[in-house]
């Protein structure tokens, strides 16, 4: 609650309505979007206008009851929420623990509106439906897609680089002779869905095949391939007066190998060099070390989505002054969810002939394979950041879309150091001041993150729990949908008794900045011209509107609200 006064509106995964007149309609829509979602809390009996008091009114008995028979009786599938009345203010109200939904069962929707029309997912702060696509897409989620293993019409066995097949077969005949050795390279190839008969009985390549061994499968797919932007601020509206709006703009074609190789080139030679002390002393390494780079990229070109649908979208990685971001289309395959990421033995593959492929393929001038197909991808790009120094990436996986952000400075710098210190909490284990750097820059910390640091999951809820404990870190949800914050009154917040024109910190600049010129804006358009996160952007705008030099245009529930510089203010 603490959280939601201070933003001064609902959260991602937590929505709040007053509900004294009955249970809402839009209650069933926030049910299907948390389903199909991360899951979220539902509170209900509190009215967000009067700073998320207790509804007058409200009974929460019957409310409670409603509420069971909309999960039971109006969603399809029904959702399992755990469903309390509880205490706040000296009145009951009602709360929700709604989980994810299994991604076999996806997507949950209004059963009277029927799954096109009462699907949702979370957008900001509210609940959207679901477009086509992404419904589609959570379909192809129930089985196996084989997309990667479609032969590919108008290529012929020409398109396929014959250096890099018989490379392949020869490895595969020296690792697996019981079901190579006897064969001829074409019956290799078309043992391993390098090659198949289309429809008319053509040999042609399949799409794996073309991606892995193609000469340059650009020619029947020109958006499979890496683009790369630089940008010289920390989004893409931060261009310095009469600079450049880009230091570097490419795109990589040709087969996976060589996307990979090139584009790993291309971002060390646009990040610098920095040191860290470890335990033998002061070490110097890039900015995002080359073999996490590598992992990344090679993990968006395999798991991405390969169906018709997402064919006109590249994979996209953009660096900016603060950060790396790899994006690919299509979310998580499988029963993988975001926490996952990271544990030993955890792998679930869209295009698993792809993922066969490049287990035997070479990046160029090595003699190492692109990726293992071992689930090792992610965990090798954990214990390189720690190796270095560096934070933890963080995983957004969407419907449509999977991102991988990697902020670019050291984890525990001086300044992170110093805060720590003044906390005045003496005791406290490494992996400790790691979770509590990583809440001071504004990312929630889970079980998963503690994982990720290297300890061992019981040992993980416990740390977490000394430091809810000890009262600089507050829990948010239930089980394994928990994450954690930094306590609201433990949070560097800008003060809101700043003299006139001073802008307390680099958060409230950015916005200020960005509603130059009487520009009107809503809060994800600050954030896509900021490149601030959700809670960094809310906590700004309070301040901002705490002082007198920012106004908001409509009340804080309206689609149609906006923030400008209040015209008197400096």
């Amino acid at each position: 609650m603490a959280l939601l006064r201070q933003a001064g509106t609902d959260l991602a995964d937590v929505e709040v309505k007053a509900a004294a007149g009955g249970l809402p309609k839009s209650v069933r829509d926030t049910l299907s979007a948390f389903s199909n979602d991360r899951g979220g809390t539902l509170i209900l009996g509190l009215e967000e206008e009067h700073d998320f008091r207790p509804a007058p009114g409200f009974d929460a008995a019957r409310i409670r009851d409603a509420l069971a028979a909309a999960c039971n009786d109006d969603m399809h599938p029904p959702v399992r929420a755990e469903i309390e009345i509880v205490s706040l203010d000296h009145a009951l109200v009602v709360t929700a623990e709604v989980g994810e939904l299994d991604p076999r069962f996806k997507p949950c929707y209004v059963a009277a509106r029927g799954e096109y029309n009462g699907s949702f997912t979370r957008g900001g702060d509210g609940d959207r439906r679901l477009t086509d696509f992404e419904i589609h897409l959570l379909h192809t989620n129930r089985g196996q897609p084989d997309d990667d293993r479609q032969a590919v019409a108008e290529a012929t066995l020409a398109d396929l680089d014959p250096t890099s097949c018989q490379l392949l077969v020869a490895r595969v005949r020296q690792r697996q002779p019981g079901a190579f050795a006897g064969l001829p390279e074409d019956q290799v190839l078309r043992r391993l869905n390098v090659i198949r008969d289309d429809v008319d009985g053509v040999t042609r390549p399949t799409l794996g095949g073309l991606l892995a061994l193609g000469a340059y499968p650009q020619q029947f797919f020109p958006q499979l391939n890496v683009t790369f932007v630089v940008y010289p601020g920390i989004s893409t509206e931060d261009v310095p007066v009469g600079g450049p709006r880009f230091l570097d703009n490419r795109s990589f074609d040709g087969p996976i190998p060589v996307m990979v190789d090139e584009v790993v080139t291309a971002v060390l030679r646009n990040t610098s060099v920095r040191s860290f002390v470890d335990g033998s002393g002061r070490t110097d390494v890039y900015d995002y070390p080359a073999e996490v780079v590598r992992e990344a990229v090679a993990n968006a070109l395999l798991h991405r989505d390969y169906s018709p649908y997402s064919r006109g979208t590249p994979v996209q990685i953009t660096l900016y002054a603060d950060r790396l971001v790899v994006a690919n289309p299509g979310g998580l395959f499988g029963a993988i969810t975001e926490d996952d990421l990271g544990g030993e033995g955890v792998t679930s593959t869209r295009n698993p002939v792809l993922a066969k492929l490049l287990q035997d393929v070479r990046l160029p001038d090595t003699g190492r394979m692109v990726c293992e197909n071992r689930a090792s991808g992610i965990p090798t790009m954990l214990r390189e950041l720690r190796r270095a120094g560096s934070p933890l990436p963080e995983f957004h996986s969407r419907i449509t879309r999977f991102k991988v952000i990697m902020p670019r400075h050291s984890l525990l710098d001086d300044e992170t150091m110093a805060w720590i210190a003044d906390l005045g909490q003496p005791g406290l284990t490494p992996t400790q001041h790691l979770a509590l750097a990583e809440m001071h820059a504004g990312r929630p910390v889970t079980n998963g993150t503690m994982r990720n640091l290297g300890l061992e999951a019981h040992r993980a809820t416990t740390e977490l729990s000394d430091l809810v404990n000890r009262g600089i870190a507050v829990r948010i949800g239930e089980r394994r949908h928990a994450r954690y914050l930094l306590a609201p009154d433990v949070a560097p917040m800008p003060p809101a008794h700043e003299p006139t024109g001073q802008l307390g910190d680099d958060a409230e600049e950015l916005i200020w900045q960005a509603l130059a010129d009487g520009a009107e804006l809503s809060r994800r358009d600050l954030e896509a011209r900021t490149g601030l996160s959700y809670m960094k952007v809310l906590r700004a705008l309070k301040n901002l509107e705490i002082t007198g030099r920012v106004t908001a245009t409509a009340p804080a529930r309206s689609p149609h609200r906006r923030y400008r510089r209040v015209s008197s203010a400096p």
